[in-house]
């Protein structure tokens, strides 16, 4: 069974245009949407929230693969991912992890099939690009949270 990260469309009283939050309920929604006001204001500010199912995202379940990875690998494949923890919903922007071709984390994800490196440049430098495989971003998504911590 998929989980769902629930989007919510946010109205605030005298600005002209919704915006789109992620959050469980309405309540938690309207909070992160108040945080992001300008407080100078000095005033209770009006906010409602209501369910924009259309704008809901689907993430798979935890793949039985993300159980072998150690921390250190978990780490990684987010971090290529480009999994933030405070925006988890902007995750797979990226695919890609810039560091030393004998990275022992990066080569045990391409020997799992989760990554793939790319060739060195060629003015000799020793780092290069790994990059996910489909896998690995399948691996990476059911990894990510459906919200922000």
């Amino acid at each position: 069974m998929a989980r769902i990260r629930k989007a919510w469309r946010v109205s605030v009283e005298d600005y002209d245009v919704d915006s789109c939050y992620f959050a469980p309920n309405a309540g938690k929604a309207r909070m992160a949407c108040w945080r992001q006001m300008d407080r100078e204001r000095g005033m209770i500010i009006h906010i409602k929230a209501r369910r924009w199912r259309e704008k809901d995202q689907e993430l798979p379940e935890r793949n039985p693969i993300a159980d072998t990875l150690s921390e250190k690998e978990t780490s990684s494949i987010l971090h290529a991912f480009g999994f933030n923890e405070y925006e988890p919903w902007r995750s797979g922007y990226r695919d890609h992890y810039f560091t030393s071709a004998n990275n022992e984390t990066m080569l045990s994800l391409v020997e799992k099939g989760l990554m793939h490196s790319g060739k060195p440049p060629c003015w000799k430098d020793t780092n290069v690009y790994f990059h996910l495989t489909d896998l690995g971003k399948n691996v990476a998504l059911s990894l990510v949270p459906e919200y922000a911590q």
